[in-house]
């Protein structure tokens, strides 16, 4: 069995893991997973929020350390689980490490829904979230129309790689603006639950469960950057509404929530 291999194996699963939107606890788990079977004298994992460092000593190549960094995140579950099959099937002696590498490297592909379902589903769920909190029936049905488009706006500028705070800053901004819009006209009754309905999907409650969740595991770092990571998120949500609002204002228009 190869060392090296093995070590790849991990610490790419480490990182698709984290990119997906994992929490590092959950991370440190299934590394050693991977590890604890391979007979290795002894094995150390260092995971944060922006990277993985693991070190292994074996019998025959001594003490071997790989880093990889990790700067981009994003939520996707689907990934995550199918991660977790690879290296399920790793465990059980089904896949080499060099298979599994392969199987890793071509998860991506596999779990990608087409456009129409994920902007579909931006609508979708500001229409449940806008009735969950006591909205209208007109009220979930401009939540639809407005998390399409705030939908399609994210997805553009997350193709383009732009950088997170300025994504969830604009997506509030659209929201705002055209809740307000569509308000202007006469279609729905409560703004206040149209905005906070269709905002959930890009709202930071995955990050921040994941920071307590390192934080009662011990993982204080990681655990408090989360947890700035989740608030920097809600700011910049806040902040794309206000903008909004203000320039609606400036345009003549009356807000109230």
């Amino acid at each position: 069995m190869n060392s090296r291999n093995i070590l790849e194996f991990a610490v790419t699963t480490g990182e698709r893991m984290l990119a997906n939107g994992c929490g590092t606890h959950r991370i440190e788990g299934l590394i050693n997973k991977i590890l604890e079977p391979c007979k290795f004298r002894n094995h150390e994992i260092f995971v944060t929020t922006t990277g993985i460092v693991i070190t292994v000593e074996s019998v025959d190549e001594g003490v071997i350390t790989v880093m990889k960094q990790v700067p981009k995140k994003k939520m996707h579950t689907e990934h995550i689980s199918l991660i977790e099959d690879i290296v399920n099937s790793f465990v059980a002696g089904e896949l080499t490490a060099e298979q599994a590498l392969v199987e890793l490297k071509n998860a991506d592909s596999k779990a990608t829904y087409p456009y129409w379902i994920t902007i579909l589903a931006y609508g979708m769920a500001g229409c449940f979230r806008t009735l969950m909190f006591g909205g209208q029936i007109i009220d979930g049905l401009v939540s639809v129309c407005v998390g399409v488009c705030m939908g399609i706006f994210v997805q553009a500028l997350n193709a383009k790689n732009t950088f997170t705070f300025l994504v969830n800053c604009c997506g509030g901004f659209v929201v705002g603006f055209l809740a307000v819009l569509f308000m202007r006209f006469g279609m729905g009754s409560m703004l206040d639950k149209i905005i906070i309905g269709t905002l959930m999907p890009i709202a930071p409650g995955v990050p921040f469960v994941h920071s307590v969740n390192d934080i009662l595991h011990g993982d204080y770092t990681s655990g408090m950057t989360r947890a700035y990571e989740a608030i920097l998120t809600a700011a910049a949500i806040s902040t794309g509404v206000a903008f909004a609002m203000i320039l609606w204002k400036l345009l003549g228009g009356n807000v109230s929530l």
